[in-house]
């Protein structure tokens, strides 16, 4: 009988160890505010994928496909997507102007988020800003995504580097975020530091998933990496 009841325990303790890992939680780019030279998209609006007229997706695929490739585009799957319109720009606080791949202002923008898996059954997330009509917003927005043959360091050696760091560690670790990171030109790893009492600020490190090189190490200000995606 006690040893059943050791069984349990252990069983029950392993059970709870694996759900309070950090990396069963990962944040990806739906969940990261956009940097300021970027649209604004945590004021976009959702919207329902299946709404998108049946032209306009098939005018998205063949815009994909031509970009990459069918193979590509076969391992993909819709997160989320958001839209702005002329409408939801008048009531922002700083309405924006956008321009298309020729320097034409538009006035409705998709912003899709793309599932994908990288090798080692790894999930990663982009997004795709898209005209109206199903045309790409802008050319290369592929880059870094498309053709990636390199294998990716998985959540728990990133938590390791983060540890390891000499200069600033990070040994409780909160959010993390697997993402494209455009002033590296590369994918990275993005560890915060677990919410503190004290002080406004919260360490980050920003780290290449290819080569587990630490790229920057920083401070946001708490509630600063979030957006509301209602």
């Amino acid at each position: 009988m006690r040893s059943l009841l050791t069984a349990v325990l252990f069983c029950l303790v392993c059970s709870l160890s694996k759900a309070q890992s950090p990396c069963d939680q990962i944040k990806y780019l739906d969940k990261l505010a956009m940097a300021p030279a970027e649209l604004p998209i945590q004021d976009f609006k959702k919207f329902d994928y299946n709404e998108i007229p049946d032209s306009v997706k098939a005018r998205i695929q063949s815009e994909i496909i031509k970009e990459t490739s069918e193979a590509f585009f076969r391992g993909l799957r819709v997160k989320s997507v958001k839209y702005l319109d002329s409408v939801i720009n008048e009531k922002l606080f700083s309405p924006v102007v956008i321009y298309d791949n020729e320097n034409n202002p538009i006035n409705f923008v998709y912003v899709i988020f793309y599932e994908m898996q990288f090798k080692g059954a790894i999930p990663f997330v982009f997004k795709l800003e898209i005209k109206q009509n199903g045309e790409l917003l802008k050319k290369g927005q592929f880059e870094g995504v498309v053709n990636q043959k390199k294998k990716i360091i998985n959540c728990a050696k990133a938590l390791s580097i983060a540890a390891a760091d000499k200069e600033a560690p990070i040994k409780k670790p909160g959010d993390i975020y697997l993402y494209y990171n455009q002033t590296y030109k590369t994918i990275v790893w993005q560890i915060m530091e677990a919410d503190n009492t004290s002080g406004d600020s919260q360490h980050v490190t920003v780290i290449n998933v290819f080569d587990g090189e630490i790229l920057e190490r920083n401070e946001f200000l708490k509630g600063m990496t979030n957006f509301d995606n209602e």
